[in-house]
């Protein structure tokens, strides 16, 4: 009977510990937002820090941009490879050597 209560007090404990965690963990992603904050990182003006997730999403929908290549990626050889009906993005070399097509006009170099 003793071993039965040792084992239920401890396995109550045992939640203690994880609280204390989960409360430390909260108090050090306040200390990173207070930072945030004061170095003037705040919401842009105009935009609302409570907005939905679907206005969230149309903003960053209507400021998204296309990837372009990079200045240092001069030297690449990725291009969009014809391969079995469907395009693929490789190295031109692999596009090649598999039997596939470079593909013109889309990025191949």
């Amino acid at each position: 009977m003793r071993v039965l209560a040792v084992i239920l007090a401890s396995s109550l404990c045992w939640g203690c510990f994880v609280f204390d965690e989960i409360d430390a963990g909260q108090k050090e992603m306040d200390r990173y937002d207070v930072k945030r904050k004061a170095s003037g990182e705040a919401a842009a003006p105009g935009k609302p820090e409570t907005a939905s997730p679907q206005e969230r999403m149309k903003q960053w929908w209507n400021s998204a941009h296309t990837f372009s290549p990079r200045a240092d990626d001069a030297k690449s050889d990725v291009v969009s490879c014809k391969l079995g009906g469907s395009v693929r993005f490789m190295n031109q070399v692999d596009c090649q050597n598999s039997g596939g097509r470079v593909a013109r006009g889309g990025g191949g170099r």
